[in-house]
Order: structure tokens, then C-alpha cells, then sequence
């Protein structure tokens, strides 16, 4: 009674991405001529239709460009400085692997020393002292959390070792539903307190056995903390991309906004679904397609994204929720949890917080419909002057 368990990366959040791309002419009318108000299919009817040509330069093209690529988090990162980045690469790849380190230091599941892998591990309701760094990070996403009536949960861990999607490994078959009912027992954000006294600050589970999975905002986080680095430094026109994670800023190599291509859920490879300009903002993308397993017993396959409140993979038709906003912890937080509710319920919550949210899901004939929030149209405007380059082969997951 073995399962097969598929994943493109280690960690629970990072299965899907939102892909970055420059220049792929076979492409361009292909985004042209499927847009549509309010629902975006992808079809190939219309690969030949002429494009416009772009009209969106906002600077001159740079003659030098600093590019890092590398892995982290057990997924991959890249990241492009027009115009070029002080020090050169190696100082870019130091500082980006420095970010990614405090990150990881702080809230990584697979490090036993790390933060939050030491609170897992600590069995006790008394006090357990955190650093102020993840006191923030704690805030912040419990805020989010709460703006979706928690279905995005941050004690969800035990529920995702259950599942096998964990650092503790994958499993043979899907847990009873005795095994269900008891760890929900100590799943909520309710069970665990965070407390500060000053400069310090604790953590304090309701249950000994509670423990913290932050690994749906890693990405997010760490895309954050190298932007603000680089805004230090003075730097004006980046892109940073951490799995499903992007912050952007300024002009591309060519002097023209940035794009990024939301991916196809149904590709077997790496292809474009629809374009977006992030303008500065930070964008996401969660999905439930690329990290499951199957179980032998019943011939199920089960979703990492775990409902916190059933205790159970999602099972319903929406395969992608992206979402936009000013940082990407905000983001990385928010699809995970709106992947939770799915298509119908995310785009309404859009709608209702003026949030930009586009959602897609496979109807019953079994094709690609996505379906978007009033605020993320305005970041769809360059999807007539779509402009791709795919990642290199050895980098798709």
C-alpha cells in the first residue's frame, strides 16, 4: 500500500510560481487575443495575430545588467538589476544569500536550529523567547490570517506532517479520520499566544504539542527583505523572484515596464497563462497542482494545500489564486489562504477589500477559466505588449 508523492520543490507553499519573462515572440499574440473582460481562457486559434507594438518605455535601455541565480528555500530564486548592481554580481549573489539566511535562521521547519523549528520542537507551555525579527513576522501574519477568517493558518504544520508534506516526510496512505480529529485538536491560531515585555518577546503554546509552519510566506518574506536591501542601497530597477514571490521596481533591461507571466496550471512544462505588470507592487501566485501524492489504497490524489478548519487537502476545481499588493509576505499569506476558498469566494473577498486577486480554475469540460477581481484589471493593461523569454530548461519545475 505505497503512495506516490510528486513535488517540484520541498517546501508545502512553494509548488507553483509566477514565472518571470522578457522576450518570447510566439507568445505575444497568443496573450493578445485571448484577453477578455472578467474571464481569460487560453486558446491557440489566434497565435498569428499582429500585436501592437509596446508603448510602455519608461527609460532608456541599459547597457549593463546584473543577474544572480540560485537555489533557496528548496526552490529557485533569480534576480535582475538593470543597470547594474553595486559590487557586481558577487556582491548581489552575498547580499542575497545573506537575506536568505536571517529568513531561514528565523523560520525554516528543516533547520533544527532555526527559530521556529526549535519552538516546534519544544514541548511545554511555558514561555519560549523569540526574537523581535519573528515577533514582526508572527503580527503581520496573524493580521492576514484574520482578513480571511483563517484560512490561511500558521499552526497548520502538524496537519501538513500528517499529510506528508512536512519535514517529516511522505506517508504510505492517507490518515484515518481519528488521526484527522485529534491533531485539529491542537491546530488554530488560538493555541498558541505571542507575548512582548520590552525588547523581548515570547511565544506561549496552548497545547505542548502546537507547532508553527510559516513556510507559506518564506518566499514572499525573503523577496521582501532583498528589496528593502536593495532600496537601501540606492538601487532603482530590480526584479526579484523567489518561487512564486516577485517584488519589482523601476524598468526592465530594455527600459520598459516589468512583466511577469502568471503560468499555465495545465502546461506540462513552463508556459505563459496570462501577463502582468506588477508596477511596483508585489505579486504571488499559490497553486495545488504541482505537490500531492497519490494514495495506492483508493487511487486519490491529495492537494498539499491543507484546509486548516477540516483538517483535509482542498478538493475543489480551483487549481491557481495569484494576488497583488505592496508587499509580498502580504501576498504569499493571502493566495495560499484564498486558494483555500477557492475561486468564487477569493475573487467576491477581492471585490469586497478592493483587493487585486485572479483565480483559475478548471471547469467541468475540463478547460482553464480564470476569473479576476475589479482591482487586479488595471495590472492586466500590458497583456497586448506581452514580451516573454521562458526560464532556462534546468530551472522549470
Amino acid at each position: 500500500m505505497k503512495s506516490t508523492r510528486v513535488s517540484g520543490l520541498n517546501s508545502p507553499k512553494a509548488s507553483t510560481h509566477v514565472s518571470v519573462w522578457r522576450h518570447h515572440p510566439k507568445l505575444k499574440a497568443l496573450a493578445a487575443c485571448c484577453f477578455a473582460l472578467g474571464v481569460m481562457t487560453l486558446t491557440t486559434a489566434c497565435e498569428k495575430e499582429k500585436v501592437p507594438e509596446p508603448t510602455d518605455v519608461i527609460a532608456e535601455k541599459f547597457t549593463e545588467v546584473t543577474k544572480i541565480q540560485g537555489k533557496t528555500f528548496g526552490t529557485f530564486y533569480y534576480v535582475t538589476v538593470p543597470g547594474g548592481y553595486p559590487g557586481g554580481e558577487n556582491t548581489l549573489r552575498s547580499d542575497a544569500e545573506f537575506v536568505f539566511t536571517k529568513v531561514s535562521n528565523a523560520i525554516s521547519t528543516f533547520d533544527p536550529n532555526a527559530e521556529i523549528a526549535r519552538f516546534n520542537a519544544f514541548k511545554s507551555t511555558k514561555d519560549f523567547v523569540i526574537s523581535g525579527y519573528l515577533a514582526d513576522i508572527l503580527e503581520d501574519m496573524r493580521r492576514q490570517s484574520l482578513r480571511i477568517d483563517q484560512a490561511m493558518d500558521p499552526t497548520v504544520g502538524p496537519l501538513v506532517n500528517l499529510w506528508g508534506f512536512g519535514p517529516e516526510g511522505t506517508i504510505e496512505h492517507s490518515p484515518t479520520q481519528q488521526q484527522i480529529d485529534e491533531t485539529l485538536k491542537y491546530v488554530g491560531i488560538d493555541k498558541v499566544e505571542l507575548r512582548r515585555a520590552g525588547d523581548s518577546a515570547f511565544l506561549v503554546k496552548k497545547d505542548p504539542r502546537v507547532e508553527l509552519d510559516l513556510s507559506t510566506i518564506g518566499e514572499g518574506l525573503a523577496a521582501d527583505e532583498l528589496a528593502a536591501l536593495l532600496d537601501e542601497k540606492g538601487v532603482n530597477n530590480y526584479m526579484i523572484a523567489v518561487a512564486g514571490a516577485i517584488r519589482s521596481k523601476g524598468a526592465n533591461p530594455d527600459g520598459k515596464l516589468w512583466r511577469v507571466g502568471i503560468e499555465d496550471p495545465m502546461s506540462q512544462g513552463q508556459k505563459v497563462f496570462t501577463a502582468v505588470c506588477p508596477q511596483g507592487m508585489a505579486i504571488s501566485t499559490a497553486g495545488s497542482y504541482r505537490n500531492f501524492f497519490l494514495d495506492s489504497e483508493t487511487g486519490h490524489f491529495y492537494s498539499h494545500i491543507i484546509d486548516p478548519k477540516t483538517g483535509y487537502p482542498i478538493d475543489h476545481r480551483t487549481v491557481s489564486v495569484s494576488v497583488i499588493a505592496r508587499t509580498a509576505l502580504e501576498t504569499d499569506a493571502l493566495d495560499t489562504g484564498l486558494l483555500v476558498k477557492g475561486a468564487k469566494e477569493a475573487v467576491e473577498w477581492g471585490n469586497k477589500t478592493e483587493t487585486p486577486v485572479y483565480a483559475i480554475e478548471i471547469d467541468e469540460n475540463g478547460k482553464e477559466v480564470a476569473t479576476y477581481s475589479r482591482a487586479f484589471t488595471p495590472y492586466l493593461k500590458c497583456v497586448l505588449n506581452l514580451s516573454i523569454s521562458p526560464l532556462p530548461q534546468d530551472q522549470q519545475q
